[in-house]
């Protein structure tokens, strides 16, 4: 079975929620404040799954609290619900490790669609000990290991693409999708040998280079622009926008850093 605790001030959302699984082996939860949320979590007899969370929490921060849940279970599935519609939002959003984003107003089958595949993930996970729920924090942790046994220097980077007019319904336009779906085939003919691009996200992609060095990363950065914006010149595309992070290991961070983390920090303190 699967645990979720649904956080929101407003109690509809944690209806609307059960109501969607209703069917599903789930158990389901509800908190409305930080204290709430931290105490729920601490006195469940089985570890919590998931989370559906409005960081809008009036006063607090949800995003403090995604932090704190982690805490408690580094593998805890986050799927963010909110009105908030920025850039800035959606980086915070993966620098806190969050899985998904969903904008309100939500549509009951779409959110249900999203629930289930998550689930699904989940119960797979359970199924298979010390698989990480996180492909991209797998990629890296891997490519971690290989530069430290191989000796030598690796770069990391996460590109953000999205519609300047509304840059979280990027994924749910079809016109915004196919872009994104092809910008990432592009991506992936220009790596090579055990270099890789791997999707993370709505709309995001991790790069990892081996053999790089940090000398070499403003030429690496000009090169992703160019592709980039060779792409959408030759799509006619002109409402699309990105932003791009890279950063080297070891020079630039210590290897057991949360190399995702320091990139989305870096690329919204760019947004501010």
């Amino acid at each position: 079975m699967t645990h979720i605790m649904v956080i929101d001030i407003n109690a509809t959302t944690s209806y609307r929620i059960k109501k969607l699984v209703e069917n599903v082996p789930v158990e389901v939860v509800s908190a409305s404040t930080v204290f709430e949320a931290i105490n729920r979590a601490n006195s469940l007899q089985v570890g919590l799954d998931m989370i559906i969370i409005d960081v809008n929490l009036g006063s607090e921060d949800g995003y403090d609290l995604i932090v704190k849940l982690k805490e408690i279970n580094e593998n805890l599935m986050v799927i963010i619900a909110t009105s908030l519609n920025t850039r800035k939002s959606f980086v915070r959003a993966i620098r806190v490790g969050a899985n998904d984003y969903v904008l309100k107003p939500f549509d009951d089958e779409y959110m249900k669609s999203k629930l289930l595949s998550h689930i699904k993930s989940i119960d797979e996970a359970k199924s298979l000990p010390n698989t990480a729920l996180k492909l991209a924090d797998a990629l890296i942790y891997n490519a971690i290991k290989k530069a430290i046994r191989e000796k030598h220097e690796l770069l990391i980077g996460l590109i953000l693409v999205y519609n300047q007019k509304t840059p979280i319904h990027t994924h749910n336009n079809v016109r915004d999708l196919s872009l994104i779906k092809g910008l990432s085939t592009e991506l992936k003919s220009v790596v090579q040998g055990d270099d890789e691009v791997l999707e993370h996200g709505a709309n995001s992609f991790v790069i990892v280079l081996h053999k790089k060095s940090i000398q070499a990363k403003e030429g690496v950065k000009a090169y992703f622009s160019e592709i980039l914006e060779s792409y959408f010149i030759n799509r006619a595309v002109d409402d699309f926008s990105y932003d791009m992070e890279f950063i080297n290991l070891p020079n630039e961070i210590d290897p057991s850093q949360n190399a995702l983390t320091v990139l989305a920090k870096r690329i919204e303190k760019n947004i501010n």
